[in-house]
């Protein structure tokens, strides 16, 4: 067999052609563009749902934070007598300052209870349109709740915060809602004037505490009477990275002390006793051992006269 010829071996070994290399890497392109665009995709629609997840986790567990506290909100009528303390609840459609009894001691032996002040408000962004969802918390009450405390943001990028009170009496909601318990111990001291004069006039104990407790008592349920809303609803509104899409979010939560504490009975005088005047004009509290002697001697006794024995 005799070998090929030179020219027709040469092009049997002979590689790609430069065309065919062209479009190889043409096509080799086009098919790493579409992965790296496909993966860009998908990457992004991770991030964007982790960022809005993010928005979701952060806007619940902050309106779950507001909810809780709100519902350990109260009102106390017991005040120091020079009244550097006193308990509030200022609401406002944006911004709410309310004592609870929800706080939480971080620290061992510190000078703290499980009383506060808290703030929720709205700060403006600097150089921007939205806000910040910040609370502030003073651990010590004292007569000045709206000022100091500590600051922590909540919730970054907010665009409306909206509180609204449900009035039990009307049966409707209202913008704002003002208690503040700032003149307990003048109240105090009133009702302990009102139970000792009455039970000075009628010997009566229970009488006097109980037309004392009366004077004070609310007829209706509003913030003129001192009582807390029976429910407050909250709605906010977080942005996310898209203009045109924001997040909405509503809840309520009901306050459970609505009346203002007052866990102290008003002040009564001991019981008044004469054993030397049985006939004081306190008929109440005549000694039940007492025994009334001839009735010549107890008026001859009584006016100075007569020849009876007489109350010594």
């Amino acid at each position: 067999m005799r070998d090929a010829p030179p020219a027709r071996r040469c092009a049997a070994q002979s590689g790609f052609t430069l065309m065919e290399v062209m479009v190889a890497a043409a096509l080799l392109a086009m098919m790493g563009l579409i992965i790296a665009t496909s993966i860009t995709s998908v990457m992004g629609a991770i991030r964007d749902n982790r960022e809005m997840q993010d928005r979701y986790h952060a806007a619940r567990v902050a309106l779950g934070r507001v909810q809780r506290e709100l519902s350990m909100a109260y009102l106390s009528r017991h005040q120091n007598e020079d009244g550097t303390t006193k308990t509030a609840f200022i609401g406002k459609s944006k911004k709410l300052i309310f004592t609870y009894m929800g706080h939480r001691r971080m620290a061992r032996n510190v000078l703290e209870s499980d009383q506060g002040v808290v703030e929720y408000a709205l700060e403006r962004e600097p150089g921007s349109n939205l806000s910040n969802l910040v609370r502030r918390e003073k651990v010590i009450i004292d007569d000045t709740p709206e000022k100091e405390g500590r600051r922590q943001v909540l919730i970054e990028g907010v665009r409306e915060l909206e509180f609204e009170y449900w009035n039990l009496d009307k049966e409707t909601w209202q913008p704002d809602w003002k208690v503040v318990v700032d003149k307990a111990a003048e109240e105090k001291r009133r009702k302990q004037q009102i139970a000792a004069v009455t039970a000075g006039m009628t010997g009566n104990v229970a009488l006097g505490n109980e037309l004392a407790k009366q004077s004070g008592r609310e007829k209706k349920h509003g913030a003129d009477e001192g009582w807390l809303p029976a429910r407050v609803r909250i709605r906010i509104v977080v942005s996310t990275w898209e203009e045109d899409v924001d997040l909405e979010f509503t809840t309520q939560t009901r306050i459970r002390l609505q009346e203002p504490l007052e866990l102290g009975k008003p002040y009564t005088p001991q019981a008044y006793e004469n054993t030397l005047n049985p006939y004081a004009a306190v008929p109440a509290v005549t000694p039940s051992g007492f025994t009334l002697p001839n009735a010549a001697g107890a008026i001859g006794g009584l006016f100075g006269g007569g020849t009876g024995g007489g109350v010594r």
